[in-house]
């Protein structure tokens, strides 16, 4: 087996893009140039909910590697709360405002699929229903998973 250089992936249309996001999350990616994603996000001991967003023409499935993932969804302008434990996965339905906790150990793999276009639509309505919602609640190892 060969292993192959970031600039020799780069010829089949393979990049990587690192991020330390506004909430503490790291965020590892593995980008194509068709417009799928592997992103392998990493909690540290300050997250925050994401930014809430809708995608309307691409995939995004997540499987949680370690520890407690929360997802929030907005339905008929109702907030729904997942919570996703280790090894649960959840195939996000296209045209659903979502977002995402992390617990404080958490790993988070998420695979994006579908379409080359940019498909990152932002969602103040759920930014603003979960920033009514007692951060405690999303502590701890409460309720069941999905």
């Amino acid at each position: 087996m060969k292993q192959l250089s970031d600039k020799e992936a780069k010829k089949y249309g393979i990049h990587t893009v690192h991020h330390e996001m506004d909430n503490g999350e790291l965020r590892f990616r593995l980008v194509s140039d068709h417009g799928s994603s592997y992103i392998m996000t990493k909690s540290t001991e300050h997250n925050g909910w994401q930014k809430s967003h809708v995608h309307y023409q691409k995939q995004e499935f997540y499987l949680v590697e370690k520890g407690v993932v929360f997802i929030a969804l907005l339905i008929d302008h109702e907030v729904q709360i997942k919570k996703l434990c280790e090894n649960d996965s959840m195939l996000i339905p296209l045209g659903v405002p979502h977002n995402v906790k992390l617990s404080d150990d958490a790993i988070l793999h998420t695979i994006k699929y579908g379409t080359t276009d940019e498909d990152w639509n932002g969602c103040e309505e759920l930014d603003g229903l979960l920033s009514d919602i007692k951060s405690d609640l999303f502590t701890g190892n409460r309720g069941g998973c999905l």
